[in-house]
């Protein structure tokens, strides 16, 4: 392999890394830093601001990267984000914060899907196929370094310097980009679709503020939610309207109704609740319900990463052979599986048993994606490309929210009838059992009956799980049995279209 590619390949694959520490590392010192700067009170909105930057960024992010090229693109966002974690290294206070995780997320809704956009552009399907595994170990390494990296720092040091740990990496990962990719964009004005833009933003952040955890700690009543549910559905039916007119629409609505393309987006959006409700709800019934410790929390969830990864490089091998649908049909059959097990469990399970099955879910999520984001980059031509694999993030991300809000509803909804006959002293139903010290202070009758309360509400999310996960094998078999590639088409029609390439 030529050394520009290896070089290419380590720039993207360091693109890869960036989010996967953010989440690992800093995750694991993000309760040492909400503590030291007292602010507790405003913890879901540490993760609500970078989880509404994020989804909102990635379309409009993927879209620039069409009309402008890829480059620039992936620097800006480099920047934004390094500029980030920089003053998140120096904040004061938990606004502060809160106002730099919404940085970062712009900054890596820039960089992520650009940096999967340039591998489908740099690389052939074949190509992606036998390195796929390399992509997807930025995750599992992190899964296993990123933690203890985060802990040692935050106990050995200061919890400040996690946040520059990634920087050098960003520079690193622009500068090999720039000088191994090399792409020719046809200068000429364009129409940017700000006002569609500003309707997305808009309507998918009064959305997420309605179904967020951010925006449930902000105490907001039910008719304020419904409210901004409301003002959501208006300004995304606006936005809908809005692009059937622009000349550039930021999402084409003919290319997000054709088959290839919006059945993965709609799978992707199905995967996505599955996914964060997974990553949300096992792991607390395990801490919750049956009474164990955040390491049993940690355990199950650990899985998950550890199967997504190797589902990521076997599921870019077995494509070759079998073809796009059934790959996909492959991993929404795992997923599904997983879903049915856990249907099965109860308070008596034992760990490795819910280990085993968020591990098949992981194995699942692995093909599957592997299949959505390799036909779809296939699919299309360079100019749509970079929309087409944001797409696919932007419909995960908003799957995963309106998941784990409506389950997180069921719960809740569960949860009623035995708050209005039982007294806990006014505690948090979920802080009561995950905090070892409130949880002994339970009487041994109303632990049990509260740990079992918890345990019927969580599985009604396991019903709704298991249904979508069910959805989304139904959708895999609509998927096209042939999927036709653009790049013969790209080729010819170089002279006219923004194209990348390899030298």
């Amino acid at each position: 392999m030529p050394r520009r590619t290896l070089m290419l390949m380590l720039a993207l694959w360091m693109g890869n890394l960036l989010p996967a520490l953010d989440a690992t590392m800093i995750g694991t010192a993000l309760p040492t830093i909400v503590g030291a700067l007292e602010g507790l009170h405003l913890y879901g909105w540490v993760f609500a601001a970078y989880l509404l930057t994020f989804t909102t960024s990635v379309p409009v992010c993927g879209k620039l990267a069409d009309l402008y090229g890829r480059k620039p693109v992936f620097a800006v966002g480099i920047g934004v984000y390094m500029v980030a974690s920089a003053l998140s290294g120096l904040t004061q206070s938990i606004e502060q914060l809160i106002l730099c995780r919404a940085l970062v997320g712009i900054g890596l809704g820039a960089a992520v899907p650009v940096a999967m956009t340039i591998m489908g552009d740099a690389f052939s399907l074949e190509q992606r196929a036998k390195i796929q595994w390399v992509f997807a170990s930025a995750w599992f390494l992190c899964s296993v370094v990123g933690p203890a990296l985060g802990g040692a720092i935050t106990l050995l040091f200061s919890w400040r310097l996690v946040f520059f740990v990634s920087m050098p990496l960003g520079v690193i990962a622009t500068l090999l980009l720039f000088a191994n990719y090399e792409e020719r964009v046809e200068r000429r004005p364009h129409s940017i679709d700000v006002f569609g833009a500003i309707l997305l933003a808009a309507g998918v952040m009064a959305m997420l503020l309605a179904l967020s955890p951010g925006g449930r700690g902000a105490n907001l009543s039910l008719e304020s939610s419904l409210l901004l549910l409301g003002l959501s559905a208006v300004l995304l039916a606006a936005f809908v309207w809005n692009e059937k007119r622009a000349p550039e629409p930021l999402l084409p609505l003919p290319l997000m109704l054709t088959p290839v393309v919006g059945i993965s987006v709609l799978g992707s959006l199905l995967c996505g609740m599955v996914q964060f409700g997974a990553s949300s709800y096992l792991p607390l019934f395990a801490q919750g319900a049956q009474g164990g410790t955040a390491a049993h929390a940690g355990a199950v969830l650990a899985p998950l990463t550890l199967g997504w990864p190797l589902g990521a490089g076997f599921g870019g091998r077995f494509l070759m052979a079998i073809g796009f649908r059934k790959s996909v049909l492959l991993g929404m059959m795992f997923a599904m599986v997983s879903q049915a097990g856990f249907l099965f469990i109860s308070r008596d399970t034992p760990l490795p048993v819910m280990m085993a099955s968020m591990f098949v879910l992981g194995l699942g999520f692995g093909f599957s994606n592997v299949g959505f984001m390799f036909a779809v980059q296939e699919s299309v031509g360079w100019n749509q490309r970079g929309i087409a694999t944001a797409s696919l993030q932007f419909a995960r991300s908003i799957g995963g929210s309106v998941g784990v809000a409506v389950m997180g509803a069921l719960v809740t909804f569960s949860l009623a009838p035995f708050l209005a006959t039982h007294d806990i002293g006014g505690q948090n139903v979920t802080s009561a059992l995950l905090d070892p010290v409130a949880r002994a202070a339970l009487a041994p009758d109303a632990l049990a009956d509260l740990q079992l309360a918890l345990a019927d509400g969580l599985h009604l999310a396991f019903v709704l799980m298991a249904v979508v996960a069910g959805a989304a094998f139904l959708c895999a078999l609509a998927f096209p049995a042939h999927v036709e590639s653009r790049r013969s088409e790209e080729a010819v029609e170089s002279k006219s279209m923004e194209q990348a390439s390899i030298r």
